[in-house]
């Protein structure tokens, strides 16, 4: 498999998860109830739990070609979060998934990750259709899907629960104006 690609946005850098960011990584999303009640499982994970978590996506990489990225600010090269591309669970789907630190929320940096995915998805491994899905409660992850331009199918079923869902095919895709830079593909 080559390389992790690094996908570089106007405010962000998209790069691969390493072990070394597990200490960054549980601060900002594995430890705070806030941004875990809506990611699988619910509950926060120990420290001990980063590692195993970001080996997965390294996993993931080598395996499908596909995973999350860890998600920085550009102007600091803080790790905010994730996002990216995986295989929704018991499904043939490819889902775009992404999780920010909580005092980053609000800033638009949701968006423009996940838009990053889509058309790293798209127009790199040319992907037919992209998933996300969202708790219902979570307006604000139904709201970023709208705003990349995705469109709502109701609920459906995807990880044990019903969930929000929203589709994009790859001919509804607008890539934008948006800066956008790949990087080792």
């Amino acid at each position: 498999m080559n390389a992790i690609p690094v996908i570089e946005t106007a405010r962000l850098r998209l790069r691969p998860l390493t072990l070394a960011d597990a200490d960054a990584y549980h601060a900002a999303i594995l430890s705070d109830p806030d941004v875990m009640r809506y990611l699988p499982g619910g509950q926060p994970l120990p420290r001990d739990r980063a590692g195993f978590t970001i080996q997965r996506q390294i996993d993931n990489w080598a395996r499908d070609g596909i995973g999350l990225w860890a998600v920085e600010r550009a102007e600091d090269g803080r790790l905010i979060g994730h996002c990216g591309l995986m295989h929704l669970p018991d499904s043939t789907e490819i889902e775009v998934a992404y999780a920010l630190a909580q005092d980053v929320w609000g800033q638009g940096f949701a968006p423009e990750a996940a838009h990053a995915a889509l058309r790293f998805g798209f127009e790199e491994r040319g992907l037919a259709r992209i998933v996300a899905v969202a708790v219902p409660a979570n307006v604000a992850s139904q709201r970023v899907m709208e705003k990349i331009g995705m469109t709502n199918e109701g609920l459906k079923r995807a990880y044990s629960s019903m969930m929000a869902f929203y589709s994009m095919a790859r001919a509804a895709f607008r890539p934008g104006d948006a800066p956008y830079r790949v990087a080792g593909v």
